[in-house]
């Protein structure tokens, strides 16, 4: 009988187990970056909508020299303004536009200004300019409240960025350190891959694979970020540094080969001022979808693309599609940065930040927000390269390099393809 008994308790918590981990399985990622149930998004997208329009209420308010800058916590319905000067802040607080939502404020004390920050980024933008360190990446992260500049650790040594790193220093940032595989330029290979001419995949949504060969025929693969139209021609958007001059195959998610599903080629790229490229779809059996796959979920497995927005608050959600990680978000690090130009000479200036840990593979993803629910997105940018795992083997750092929609229409002229 005690055997019984120990034997259904048993069960019961094994069961209990399996029904946990099954149900965070079921999570979307919304909902495991929120750490909440998929039916309370909606409720804390309504917060995290409702604390960026008072954000951006409130940021023209702040002058440059007494606050150092404000992000918002979704899961505290705060939004948080560096401060350091608090008479100032009860100032701010007496405003007429901004008194209704003090209940929302939390002005914390802080160490650097705006002013502060912005001048010594500049100058550190300078010195990278002048030294051209192997490899780094510059942003303002409101959250620590100081400049951070990310760098991979088996150059630190290297006479430019060790120069570059000692230049730097006068303006104490924040350094985090990586460890690097600059030779795969956030790219994947697919070992062993054969050609499958069973495999017929006709519709590319966002986040698709996008499989290529190198002139020295080693396979490769990126993700497709969206359609995208100049005049009455479709493209596949995705990354620059993806460019080989032979053409491109469809590779839906957990391909293990390549399909024969031929796209077109790569026919404009840039590595200059921005990450990007266009694939011509040439051939009439490939059919793009305004929309961002999310086939591991059960409910929302396409993710209709309803716009295109420029991202505005520090500590929003945003997420990526792609052909590695498949869909998985984060978290606003910062709004503004720069990177190393991939083609050595210069830098990309008009770059965001974005606590995501992207894979090999991941290059080109798009990168997009929820609105009001889980039916209906806004695309951002696309995925261009990141750091993963700092030289202490730590995920939590990640962050992923974006190259903003608004920056890229500029450049380009192009027409994003939306569900609308």
């Amino acid at each position: 009988m005690k055997g019984i008994l120990i034997s259904i308790i048993f069960f019961v918590f094994a069961l209990s187990n399996y029904l946990i981990v099954n149900n965070q399985e079921q999570k979307e990622p919304l909902a495991k970056l929120w750490n909440i149930e998929n039916d309370e998004i909606p409720k804390y997208l309504n917060i995290e909508k409702n604390l960026s329009n008072v954000d951006e209420i409130l940021k023209p308010l702040l002058d440059d020299d007494n606050f150092g800058g404000t992000y918002i916590d979704v899961l505290q319905n705060t939004i948080f303004i560096n401060t350091l000067n608090f008479t100032k802040a009860e100032q701010v607080k007496n405003l007429t536009q901004i008194s209704q939502y003090i209940n929302l404020l939390n002005f914390s004390s802080a160490l650097n200004s705006t002013a502060r920050l912005n001048y010594g980024f500049q100058e550190i933008k300078t010195f990278a300019k002048f030294y051209v360190p192997t490899s780094l990446t510059v942003y303002i992260d409101a959250k620590v409240n100081n400049i951070v500049i990310a760098l991979c650790d088996e150059d630190r040594n290297e006479t430019q960025t060790a120069s570059f790193i000692n230049r730097a220093e006068i303006y104490n940032p924040n350094f985090n350190y990586y460890i690097c595989d600059k030779a795969d330029n956030n790219t994947s290979s697919l070992n062993n891959i054969k050609l499958e001419s069973r495999e017929i995949y006709e519709e590319i949504l966002a986040g698709d694979g996008l499989n290529y060969r190198l002139s020295n025929n080693k396979p490769k693969i990126c993700s497709a970020g969206f359609w995208a139209q100049i005049a009455t021609f479709s493209y596949i958007a995705t990354a620059g540094h993806c460019y080989v001059k032979g053409a491109y195959y469809l590779s839906p998610w957990n391909s293990t080969r390549f399909s024969k599903i031929i796209i077109g080629q790569m026919l404009t790229h840039y590595l200059n001022i921005m990450d990007f490229g266009l694939v011509f779809i040439n051939y009439k059996n490939v059919t793009p979808v305004p929309s961002i796959r999310n086939t591991d979920s059960i409910q929302y497995q396409e993710l209709p693309i309803e716009d295109h927005i420029v991202v505005s608050s520090n500590g929003a959600h945003l997420c990526i599609s792609a052909f590695q990680s498949h869909v998985k978000c984060g978290y606003v690090k910062a709004l503004s940065g720069f990177t190393d130009a991939l083609n050595g000479d210069g830098l990309f200036e008009n770059i965001f930040i974005v606590s995501i840990n992207s894979l090999g593979g991941d290059s080109g993803a798009p990168v997009f927000s929820y609105k009001q629910d889980l039916l209906h997105t806004s695309l951002n940018g696309i995925v261009s390269s990141g750091y993963d795992y700092d030289i202490n083997g730590d995920i939590n750092n990640a962050i992923t390099e974006v190259m903003p929609i608004d920056f890229i229409i500029r450049v380009t002229g192009i027409k994003v393809v939306t569900a609308n």
